[in-house]
C-alpha cells in the first residue's frame, strides 16, 4: 500500500502553461475565512463523498462535492451541470480546435487518480476552505487561464460582471484504493474556482 498518491486535477487538453493553474493556486496556507453561511464541519452520507467545509458557503460547497462526485461516479452529464456555462463553451470549443471532445476528456480527467495495479478507487473526503488572499488568487488564476488560451480577457470580464460571487476554494481530497484499507491524499491544497451568478454556483474545471 503506498501512502500518498497527490495529482495535479486539470482538464487532460490544457497545455502545460494552464498546469500552472494548479501549481499557482495550490499548496496555499488553508487558513479559512468566516463566511455568512457554513456547511456543518463534517458531513456524510453512507453513500458518496465525506465533505469537510465548515467556513464555506453551504451550496458552494455542495456544487464542489457534486463536482468531484460526478468524477468519482464517471458521470459526464453530472460533470457538465456543475461547470460554468461560459467557461464550458470556451472549453469546448478549444478542445475541438485540439481535435478532441469533452466527453473523452472527462474519462482522461477521471483517469488521472488511476494507478498500476489498482483496478479502482472511490473518493472518500473533500475538504474545503477559502483561499486567505482571494483578491490576488482569482485574479492570477483566471489569467493563467488566458495565458494558456482557455479563454481570452474578454471572457474574464464577462464572468466577472455575470457574477455575484467568486471564489477560490482550497481543497484536500482523499480516495480509497481497491485492496486498501485506509483512504490516502490524492490531492493536497490546490485551488478550485467556484463563481456563483443568478442559476446558482459553478466551478470553472
Amino acid at each position: 500500500m503506498r501512502t500518498t498518491r497527490k495529482k495535479r486535477l486539470l482538464p487532460a487538453a490544457l497545455s502545460a502553461a494552464a498546469l500552472l493553474c494548479c501549481a499557482g493556486c495550490g499548496s496555499k496556507d488553508s487558513s479559512t475565512a468566516e463566511s455568512s453561511t457554513g456547511s456543518s464541519a463534517v458531513s456524510a452520507a453512507e453513500d458518496g463523498i465525506r465533505l469537510n467545509a465548515p467556513n464555506v458557503d453551504a451550496d458552494c460547497a455542495a456544487c464542489i462535492k457534486a463536482y468531484f462526485e460526478a468524477i468519482d461516479n464517471k458521470d459526464f452529464d453530472a460533470y457538465v451541470k456543475t461547470v460554468y456555462p461560459p467557461y464550458k463553451e470556451a472549453y469546448d470549443k478549444l478542445l475541438a480546435e485540439k481535435g478532441d471532445n469533452p466527453e473523452d476528456d472527462f474519462a482522461e480527467l477521471c483517469s488521472r487518480f488511476d494507478e498500476d495495479g489498482y483496478e479502482s478507487w472511490s473518493l472518500t473526503e473533500l475538504t474545503l476552505s477559502y483561499y486567505e488572499h482571494e483578491d490576488t488568487s482569482i485574479d492570477n488564476f483566471l489569467s493563467r487561464y488566458v495565458e494558456s488560451g482557455v479563454f481570452d480577457e474578454q471572457f474574464v470580464t464577462d464572468c466577472k460582471a455575470d457574477s455575484e460571487e467568486i471564489h477560490d476554494v482550497i481543497f484536500t481530497l482523499s480516495a480509497l484504493y481497491q485492496g486498501d484499507d485506509t483512504p490516502v491524499t490524492v490531492v493536497d491544497g490546490s485551488g478550485i474556482l467556484a463563481v456563483k451568478n443568478k442559476d446558482g454556483w459553478f466551478v470553472l474545471g
